[in-house]
């Protein structure tokens, strides 16, 4: 009986590992997996002054319904689309311009140009014009909507399914550009695996400290190469400035230190004093932060370039 009771424990414990493996709280969500909010141009008959309005209502969709809205580029994104149904003018005095429109709302992988979510929802609106009817629809959407709730956690299942399924593929492209020393493009696929997909997070991570110390050790060289160059020409600021990217784990930081050292005796013989120091970390754990927030700023910027491409384009989507 004893025996048995273990056993259950056992196959419990494993059931809801497996469970949360890749389902976390709300809370959680929120913090690990993000999209962007994004309004196209090519989203219809939306006025200047209301995409704001919306972007926002579609960040508090998200944010409320268990995502985070992303602050830099994603491939993933929340658009809208919009369709003016039908238009009235009240008999009032003054009339009024009376707006029916069906808001369409999709999760969507624009990197790929792939729906993952999607939903659609009609609202009424009165105003002096249709931009001001449009703009008091906008404000009128109530992010908290039973029917966004659904809408937002089909999104997230999918972003995570397409995540894990795709883990080695991630891996292998990201040891394929290493290979081809284009370290950014590596690092940034592997920094965009959300945490939320614990294992495939855990494999990416690994493999970026990997691919940060070869796009270490490659930069290092070159700003080595320049700190000489400049100080050939005496030109200790700009030895100082390449000097100041080389991090203390790199291979050629003894030899960086070695130039420094150089420079600093160099200027002393000719009256100056040069403050500069290369970068130190007091122990392991600060250089892992160093090295986790290098390779986030990393991901950021790449992403950030990446996304002009995947928010260029949005004929796939409306077509």
């Amino acid at each position: 009986m004893k025996r048995l009771i273990i056993g259950l424990i056992f196959l419990l414990l494993t059931f809801v590992s497996a469970q949360s493996q890749n389902s976390l709280g709300k809370s959680d969500d929120i913090q690990r997996l993000s999209i962007a909010a994004i309004v196209p141009q090519d989203a219809g008959n939306i006025p200047s002054g209301a995409s704001t309005i919306l972007e926002n209502k579609l960040r508090q969709i998200v944010t409320q319904n268990g995502l985070g809205a992303s602050e830099y580029g994603s491939r993933f994104a929340i658009v809208p689309g919009i369709n003016i149904l039908t238009k009235d003018i009240t008999p009032t005095a003054p009339p009024l311009l009376a707006l029916t429109v069906e808001f369409v709302f999709f999760i969507v992988d624009a990197e790929s140009q792939t729906i993952f979510s999607q939903t659609s929802v009609e609202f009424k609106g009165v105003g002096q014009s249709e931009e001001k009817a449009l703009i008091q629809i906008i404000r009128n959407i109530n992010p908290k909507m039973g029917q966004f709730k659904g809408f937002v956690e089909k999104g997230k299942e999918k972003i995570i399914e397409f995540y894990n399924s795709k883990c080695d593929l991630f891996l292998k492209t990201a040891e394929s550009l290493a290979s081809q020393r284009k370290y950014q493009e590596a690092l940034f696929i592997l920094s965009s695996v959300p945490d939320v997909c614990r294992e495939c997070y855990g494999r990416s991570m690994d493999l970026s400290m990997e691919i940060y110390k070869q796009y270490e050790d490659y930069t290092c060289g070159q700003y080595l190469a320049a700190a000489k160059a400049a100080w050939a020409n005496i030109d200790h600021d700009i030895a100082a400035q390449n000097l100041a990217y080389i991090t203390p784990d790199s291979k050629c930081y003894a030899e960086a230190q070695t130039l420094a050292d150089e420079i600093k005796k160099k200027l002393l013989e000719y009256g100056k004093v040069w403050d500069f120091k290369l970068k130190r970390y007091n122990d392991a754990i600060d250089l892992e932060k160093q090295r986790l927030q290098t390779i986030r700023d990393i991901g950021v910027a790449y992403a950030q370039a990446m996304a002009r491409n995947y928010y260029s384009n949005w004929i796939w989507l409306y077509r």
